[in-house]
């Protein structure tokens, strides 16, 4: 058989699957633990097994099957094998473990030699047609794990805004209901934003609408007494693969699909490794990527649910939506549902939105950090209706939007935009909880919504794509704006589909149901109805992931240099850069096809730790150590931060070369200033300076100075002082250099200094 000359790096994925024995004839070498003794009790099980690996390793190696009728008492470990094969074919056992309706692999402690590497399984696929081909455009892997995490699983964590008593049926209050679904797991500490017993250990049995508070609840059991501001959380990891590997004893291991090793022996230790060995060219041809040992790449998505209601079933909390095109494979909980139907938005009049660091009407509204334990991050700003906004307290509960173009994401949206950020098939917008109202003496009315930074509680304003579109002390800036009916989904166990590989389509043999958080529009004209369009919001405040994220935890002084990030070029041939940071614009005119108006990038480089040196040159350059280019003709100013006049810069016109040094003064700090051609104090370079010991004839009472370089003009000023007692003044001056008078006349071997000043 033909070797593949690369190890198969996902040989680990195997242990996940119980095809290779079950679903084949079971080969001569595949025997039950049952053949080689009793195994009805735990003893005479262990005894029998110890057999069966004797005669299967004295035959040359095997499989031992546990059958599920086996106790599960007995304890397996797989200690076949206690040095390495002197050949391909020689003795190994697999027991593969069916008790407890579970199957587990013990595979060979060191297994079998193939292609330079000893493994206790092996996937091995061999993609040899030919001349045939492969069909259309596919993905074609040895093994795949599909991990759809649709229910069942929580991440949660709030404060008790209330405190509650123990008792049955106990209505609690958190700061967001968000996250919460019946059914639900969750932890109830006793402490302030914190972890101190007693526990409650509880089940959500339900939740509801306090309509006199204008807020959710949700109902449990309770054994204790808890206070306001006590931790209620849940959180579970449900990934698809995980690898613990425990290094005891020293060995090097050069990568380790997994993400945890736990090292306490010595050796070079890898986690993730990735060796690209190529011989072709690598770019195949038009639309390739090039070769990548490791990529990481983030898509904001906008194609969201979206469908009608066909009916609704509150005593189960439920609706069920219409079959179509309904991309049911991005239903979530804890993203809200919102009611498209505009019947039933609020739009009249206007809001203005007031930033968080500007004034607005000599007020400021900056955020605060505060509530229980003093980490909850209140971000400030101002969402101010304007007085004919017909809102009252039966819009708290209800999601607020911005509906200016320039502030939702249009089909046809001319903002600039690459790669698989695609356009959506209809408008997005942004929707945020509203979660407070207050009415102003003047007819105004001001509302809070739930924003995202830390903590999930009411916040002042949200976050414009555009800041033009803020409001301001002498910037006015009235938006338009929709208030829709909406509500927490917390159940989509009947509703979610796999839409993703039907191009969003699901049909109507589909349960489609998806339960919803009561609200107050629960049973009012404003709620879900037959017929109502609905989407699932996206979420308004995202935390953009980041591609790639280090920490450092060390603890003990390294006894060789060290990095965080460590590049070291070794090839024979130049890479033409190191760190190469691009986007898809480069120059400010094209600020106004950015959808908000800002660069790429906030900052490309952010050094925010202290440090012995910022940016060392250690290696020669050999044209320059910073360039700047200064494209389209803008200045690329270098500058500092102060408390005097603001901050000084260091700019070079790009169109005369000359450096601007603006802000503070000069100082040399008692150092001179060498090689000067001329100064001066106008925009109009000076081209000559000084003349020293320049010789005057004897009985002389004028004298002509002719300017190496011609001067622009004769705005300059120049200062003369000669080598004898007399009176001196100049009289003319011109661009070509300035005439001298004496009251003396010169004496035998007399001479002038002169220094000219712009």
């Amino acid at each position: 058989m033909t070797r593949s000359c690369t190890p198969c790096m996902g040989w680990t994925l195997a242990l996940l699957c119980t095809c290779l024995v079950e679903l084949a004839p079971a080969a001569p070498e595949a025997r039950s633990l049952a053949e080689f003794g009793d195994v009805s009790t735990t003893e005479t099980a262990a005894a029998a097994l110890q057999t069966a690996v004797q005669e299967l390793v004295a035959a040359g190696g095997g499989v031992i099957v546990i059958p599920s009728t086996v106790t599960e008492r007995l304890r397996i470990e797989n200690l076949s094998q206690h040095h390495r094969a002197t050949h391909e074919e020689g003795p190994v056992v697999t027991i593969i473990d069916h008790r407890r309706g579970f199957t587990t692999y013990h595979v060979a402690p060191i297994g079998k030699h193939q292609d330079g590497t000893w493994a206790g399984f092996r996937v091995e696929r061999v993609l040899n047609l030919g001349n045939r081909s492969l069909p259309h455009c596919g993905r074609h892997a040895a093994q795949a794990i599909d991990n759809y995490v649709v229910s069942g699983a929580t991440s949660y964590m709030a404060t008790l805004t209330e405190p509650i008593k123990a008792g049955e049926d106990r209505h609690l209050y958190v700061d967001t209901i968000r996250g919460i679904w019946v059914g639900a797991y969750l932890n109830v500490t006793s402490s302030v934003v914190g972890y101190a017993e007693p526990y409650d250990r509880i089940t959500v049995k339900s939740i509801g609408w306090d309509a006199e508070r204008k807020r959710n609840y949700f109902v449990a059991d309770l054994e204790h007494d808890h206070p306001a501001g006590a931790l209620v959380y849940n959180k579970h990891i449900v990934n698809g693969l995980q690898i613990n590997g425990y290094s005891n004893c020293d060995n090097q291991t050069p990568g380790e699909l997994a993400v945890e090793r736990h090292n306490y022996g010595v050796g070079d230790s890898f986690v993730v490794s990735g060796m690209f060995k190529y011989m072709g060219d690598v770019f195949s041809g038009f639309g390739d990527e090039g070769g990548i040992v490791l990529n990481a790449e983030t898509v904001g998505e906008l194609e969201s649910f979206h469908s009608t209601v066909e009916a609704v079933d509150w005593s189960k909390d439920e609706i069920t939506y219409a079959p179509g095109i309904v991309q049911a494979h991005t239903l979530s909980t804890s993203r809200p549902l919102i009611n498209l139907n505009r019947d039933k938005w609020i739009t009249q009049g206007s809001v203005r939105i007031v930033p968080p660091d500007k004034p607005y009407r000599g007020q400021t509204y900056p955020g605060v950090i505060g509530g229980p334990g003093k980490v909850f991050n209140y971000q400030g700003g101002l969402i101010e209706g304007s007085a004919d906004c017909p809102w009252d307290d039966t819009i708290i509960g209800r999601f607020f939007a911005v509906t200016e173009p320039s502030e939702v994401i249009l089909p046809d949206d001319k903002s600039s935009v690459g790669g698989y950020a695609k356009l959506p098939s209809r408008p997005i917008r942004r929707w945020y909880r509203i979660m407070e109202l207050k009415p102003n003496d003047d007819g105004t009315k001001v509302i809070k919504i739930l924003r995202i930074r830390w903590s999930a509680v009411a916040a002042g304003a949200p976050k414009l794509f555009d800041d033009n579109n803020y409001t301001w002390d002498g910037h006015d800036r009235p938006l338009t704006y929709a208030i829709a009916p909406g509500s927490w989904v917390y159940d989509i166990s009947r509703g979610w589909a796999h839409t993703h590989i039907t191009g969003g389509h699901l049909g109507a043999d589909h349960p489609r149901k998806i339960k919803v958080v009561p609200n107050g529009d629960r049973g009012t004209p404003f709620d879900f109805a037959p017929g109502d369009e609905i989407e699932q919001a996206v979420g308004p405040d995202p935390w953009q992931p980041r591609p790639l994220r280090i920490r450092q935890f060390d603890q003990i002084p390294s006894t060789m240099p060290s990095a965080t990030i460590e590049v070291q070029q070794l090839g024979r041939v130049q890479v033409p850069y190191c760190i190469n940071a691009g986007g898809i614009i480069k120059s400010r005119d094209q600020l106004d096809s950015r959808k908000d108006k800002k660069p790429p990038y906030g900052t490309m480089m952010n050094l925010n730790s202290l440090a012995n040196v910022g940016i060392d040159f250690q290696g020669d350059v050999l044209d320059s150590a910073i360039v700047f280019r200064q494209p389209d003709g803008h200045v690329q100013p270098i500058r500092w931060r102060n408390d005097v006049v603001g901050s000084s810069s260091l700019i070079v016109e790009p169109k005369t070369g000359d450096f601007v040094l603006a802000g503070g003064n000069l100082d040399v700090s008692g150092k001179s200033l060498e090689r000067v051609g001329g100064i001066s104090g106008t925009d109009t370079p000076a081209a000559n300076l000084r003349g020293i010991d320049v010789p005057i004839e004897a009985g002389a009472t004028e004298a002509e100075i002719r300017f190496a370089v011609p001067e622009k003009d004769a705005a300059y000023a120049v200062a003369v002082t000669p080598s004898w007692m007399t009176n001196v003044c100049s009289p003319t001056k011109a661009a070509e250099g300035f005439t001298v008078r004496f009251g003396t006349p010169a004496p035998q071997g007399a001479t002038i200094q002169w220094i000219m000043l712009r």
